[in-house]
């Protein structure tokens, strides 16, 4: 009996200042020691072979047995003690009893957390919802099937994260709320990447693919594969930390997996961060390479953020200068209002992403206790508004609005590099002119310089003619 003191014995950590006493109907007396007998039972039948779960939950049932009883005795003893000091004592007990009872409640809560935010939940629930519906209606509007695919599966998977949220107000100890939000919302932003991806492959051949270090889909291939492996490491990891947790055993292997799947999906994004922004670089500074010096932009960052931004001086700049390096072949779609802010609303929307994921990795870091996950307004901010942020970004921007519902750069043209092969033989059809053009000057330089019929004889008469006169 003394190893089942040690597993009810609870005493608090902190004294708060006010309490709200609980009461317990004496009704529930019989009820309350027929739980506590029958979790005694258990652990005294089972003994050392009893698992975690059981230990765990026994234990649990005889704590809040206990508690509660103490409670009824409590207030029977206020009902009918005459001396004041009695009556303190039993107070001090309803109190102590109270605190153990809010305590073990916190204890089963799989958010650890008092209580979820029903006000932010909501909110994000709606505005998740309706970005879904967005995408899910352009999608069928619009035949930009890939980035249409990804954006209604993101969002999708964020509207699932915080429906599981919000079925979780009336029971924060069910797991299978908190697993909905966990899986949606971690495997979320890869979908939304994915579809970011393709737009970048979309820039490629708009602005030409002389500018980007790869080849347009090969982005999409390359960081899309990355993706999927950060979301079986987190997978693998999660699933250890979830068995793991319904088992009542140590949950941080598995966090510590999970923390490597993200970190994972962080580096490679770095490196496609730094692949888009020397993308940017090259058609911004590269393509004016041949501008004549007074009126080039100097390669820096303030006229990089100049251009990125579409200022009024970077579009004269842009309409004069470097659109004639383009691809020409898309020049109508670079004249459309909302293009020139294309790529500023796709940094934007990365740049949200990658702050969400920076994020998790802390987070999880820090474990499923740790500072960040159980303060929710962590979660609100870096995750859930970053996320909205993301796509509400590129809701306006939308490729069917930026780039126009009739302007399709089918996916069978990018993977064919069709538009690389015509700008090759194009340049070889000018190096041929340029080379036949070359060896007409030369023909020409050589038939002046050498003499005419007409000038042979000439020569040969005069030649005769001092002959005669020797």
């Amino acid at each position: 009996m003394e190893g089942l003191a040690s597993i009810t014995s609870w005493s608090p950590s902190t004294t708060p200042t006010s309490t709200t006493l609980s009461s317990i109907s004496t009704a529930a007396a019989s009820a309350l020691e027929y739980s506590l007998s029958q979790a005694f039972h258990t652990l005294s039948v089972k003994g050392s072979t009893i698992n975690n779960e059981d230990y765990v939950s026994a234990s649990r049932v005889i704590r809040g047995a206990q508690a509660s009883l103490s409670i009824i005795s409590a207030e029977n003893l206020i009902a009918t003690a005459t001396n004041e000091q009695i009556k303190s004592q039993a107070t001090e007990i309803i109190w102590k009893s109270t605190e153990n009872l809010l305590a073990l409640s916190r204890d089963e809560n799989v958010y650890d957390i008092d209580r979820l935010s029903r006000p932010a939940n909501i909110i994000f629930l709606v505005v998740f919802a309706i970005q879904f519906a967005f995408y899910l209606i352009v999608c069928y509007k619009s035949r930009y099937w890939w980035f249409n695919i990804a954006f209604v599966c993101g969002t999708a998977l964020e509207f699932l994260g915080y429906l599981g949220r919000v079925l979780s107000f009336g029971d924060m100890t069910d797991f299978n709320f908190y697993l909905l939000q966990l899986i949606s919302l971690t495997i979320s932003p890869a979908f939304l990447m994915g579809g970011i991806y393709y737009l970048f492959a979309l820039l490629c051949v708009i602005m030409g693919r002389q500018y980007s270090l790869l080849r347009p889909l090969v982005y999409s291939y390359i960081f899309m594969a990355c993706d999927i492996i950060s979301l079986v490491i987190q997978a693998v990891g999660g699933g250890i930390a979830a068995v793991a947790a319904q088992n009542y055993e140590d949950a941080d292997p598995g966090t510590a997996v999970m923390t490597t799947g993200i970190a994972f999906q962080v580096f490679s994004m770095s490196i496609y961060l730094i692949l888009w922004f020397l993308f940017l670089w090259n058609i911004y500074f590269k393509s004016a390479r041949n501008i004549d010096e007074k009126y080039r932009f100097a390669p820096s960052f303030k006229n990089f953020f100049k251009l990125l931004f579409n200022t009024k001086e970077a579009q004269i700049y842009r309409e004069k200068f470097l659109e004639p390096s383009y691809n020409p072949k898309y020049k109508e779609i670079r004249q459309r209002k909302l293009y020139n802010y294309f790529p500023l609303a796709i940094t934007l929307s990365v740049s949200f992403i990658y702050v969400r994921s920076i994020y998790r990795i802390v987070e999880l870091a820090e474990g499923f206790d740790g500072y960040l996950i159980t303060h929710e307004v962590y979660i609100m901010i870096l995750d859930a508004l970053m996320c909205f942020l993301a796509c509400l970004i590129l809701m306006p921007f939308h490729p069917v609005f930026a780039l126009g519902s009739n302007n399709i750069i089918r996916l069978k043209n990018i993977k064919n590099n069709d538009d690389e092969k015509q700008i090759i033989e194009e340049q070889k059809l000018n190096e041929n002119n340029e080379k036949f053009e070359n060896e007409k000057d030369i023909n020409d330089e050589t038939f002046c310089n050498t003499p005419t019929h007409s000038e042979e004889n000439m020569l040969k008469m005069n030649n005769a003619g001092n002959v005669i006169k020797e």
